[in-house]
């Protein structure tokens, strides 16, 4: 066998991170992992140029995946305003205001973050609260991204004015004398974002940031929700130009297929470090803005069942045109109401068989009844999870009243049940440190213990069962022998780490393809 080009040692090595079997060392050789085993064994193979890193005891996990991230969404926050901390709707004035003086007249104004549950007035910002800021377009979208306030220079430039009729699948915010007031909802958004100026050299800038961000933190395969065709792109000439570490796998608007032709799509099963292999489709919104699509009115709003973005005669049209082109759904769905409806469409249209073979994904998956779980099941439909959403939902017991909150990110339940959970974090809306969801499916602050994941539960969901949900589980979410050598050092071992504590692991190495990139 030909010499390593690393070896690890004297470590706590989790070739699996759903198994507590461990060992000491391990070797690389051209980016895959070569050997796993004791010391002595390992470090016989070692010659002269072999790169050897004591790890003094510490623990090496598989490297994590992120099953849901908006990478250009994420880098952008540090372009734009990020309001993520405004607490009042006069504060969101002032920053507009000041950005406003570092930018040349007729420059667009975009920022993401601000949330009503957490501004003094309680209530959406308007476009005559942002019109009082500055006379710039300006763009600024809810935490959750399925809600967005204009001001009258952007609604003006996207050409919506009192005679403009909703989207389907969307709300334009009216005021009283039916003027639209610039809150849009769900598609409506894209009525402004289609003018929105695009930037190749920005949006390159903004995912390598976002990228080398997501690498501290251990993250080094990214399921990439794509916007738009000048983020792939983007994504792809990064890719080729070695600017990006971590494995891509590209989740696409389906609108974007036809645009790419047949000769620009990667194959689902190709082990490349950058696909294509997802198409997504958007059935509802969020909870937070009241939007998601339940089967019983809202608690604290029972006139409203949220929305249903996409009717289930489109929805079959898709899910038709995947079943032919052999693409993976991943179908956003919050509220039960809708993940009913993805449930039986996807069995409708591709039946065991073809769910099974092409891992069609709900993504989100929040409220789950037994019988979408039975038929999840059955069909192997894979939950696409954001366990830090438990935390960050202090909100939910007013949106879904009590007696509805067991029922709020089920997971043990669909553990239990046998559904497959690929685990990430949905950033820029969440914060993507892997540990932070992982402290979140097995504390649950907040929320029914019952539903408590266990660790080994939880690292799965981002590792082994993450890799699955993106078909590259021969290639990464272990250290097996052949795997790409794509791992983490850890400060703690999370096995042997309280609930609380989990929150404090922290990854002190990052290890891609044999290379230490962090």
């Amino acid at each position: 066998m030909p010499n390593p080009d690393l070896i690890l040692h004297t470590g706590k090595i989790y070739p699996d991170a759903g198994s507590r079997r461990r060992f000491e060392a391990l070797a690389v050789r051209k980016g895959r992992v070569t050997d796993i085993g004791t010391n002595k064994r390992i470090l016989a193979l070692k010659s002269k140029t072999t790169k050897i890193i004591n790890l003094h005891g510490r623990t090496v996990l598989p490297g994590f995946h992120d099953s849901h991230i908006h990478l250009l969404n994420y880098g952008m926050l540090f372009q734009t305003l990020d309001l993520s901390r405004t607490q009042s709707i006069e504060e969101i004035k002032k920053r507009v205001r000041k950005w406003n003086t570092t930018t040349p007249h007729d420059t667009w104004v975009l920022g993401r973050g601000w949330d009503d549950e957490r501004l003094r007035e309680h209530r959406y910002p308007t476009r005559d609260d942002l019109d009082l800021a500055t006379s710039n377009p300006v763009f600024l979208k809810r935490i959750c991204g399925h809600v967005a306030v204009a001001n009258s220079a952007a609604l003006s430039l996207a050409g919506i004015d009192n005679r403009t009729v909703d989207p389907p699948g969307g709300r334009i915010l009216r005021d009283s004398r039916g003027k639209p007031n610039g809150v849009l909802k769900e598609t409506a958004i894209e009525l402004v974002e289609k003018v929105i100026p695009e930037s190749m050299e920005k949006t390159k800038s903004a995912l390598v940031h976002a990228s080398r961000k997501l690498v501290k933190v251990g993250l080094t395969s990214l399921h990439c929700i794509i916007s738009n065709l000048t983020e792939l792109n983007a994504l792809r000439e990064l890719k080729r130009e070695q600017q990006l570490p971590q494995s891509i796998y590209a989740i696409i608007p389906a609108n974007l297929v036809d645009r790419l032709g047949s000769g620009g799509l990667s194959r689902v099963r190709s082990r490349g470090r950058f696909r294509i292999g997802g198409l997504k489709l958007y059935l509802d919104g969020s909870l937070g803005a009241r939007t998601a699509a339940l089967n019983q009115p809202y608690d604290d709003d029972p006139r409203s069942r949220g929305m249903i973005t996409l009717n289930s005669r489109e929805l079959r049209r898709v899910a038709s045109k995947a079943r032919d082109s052999k693409f993976q759904l991943c179908i956003h769905a919050i509220g039960d109401k809708a993940v009913d409806l993805a449930v039986e469409v996807l069995g409708e249209i591709f039946g065991t068989r073809g769910c099974r073979q092409l891992r069609h994904r709900i993504e989100h998956a929040s409220i789950v009844n037994e019988k979408s779980m039975k038929e999840m099941r059955r069909l192997g439909i894979i939950a696409s999870i954001q366990p830090r959403f438990i935390y960050s939902d202090k909100w939910a017991e007013d949106r879904l009243g009590l007696g509805r909150l067991h029922q709020l990110y089920p997971f043990a339940s669909m553990t239990k049940a046998g559904i497959r959970l690929a685990a990430g974090s949905d950033c820029p809306v969440e914060d993507p440190d892997p540990f932070e969801g992982i402290w979140s499916a097995v504390a649950r602050p907040g929320l029914d213990e019952g539903e408590r994941l266990t660790v080994r539960e939880a690292l799965t969901a981002y590792t082994r069962s993450a890799a699955y949900a993106s078909f590259s589980e021969d290639f990464t979410g272990t250290l097996a022998p052949g795997n790409a050598a794509d791992m983490i050092v850890l400060n703690r071992d999370p096995y042997e780490s309280s609930r609380e504590s989990l929150r404090q692991v922290r990854v002190v190495r990052t290890i891609i393809d044999g290379k230490v990139v962090s």
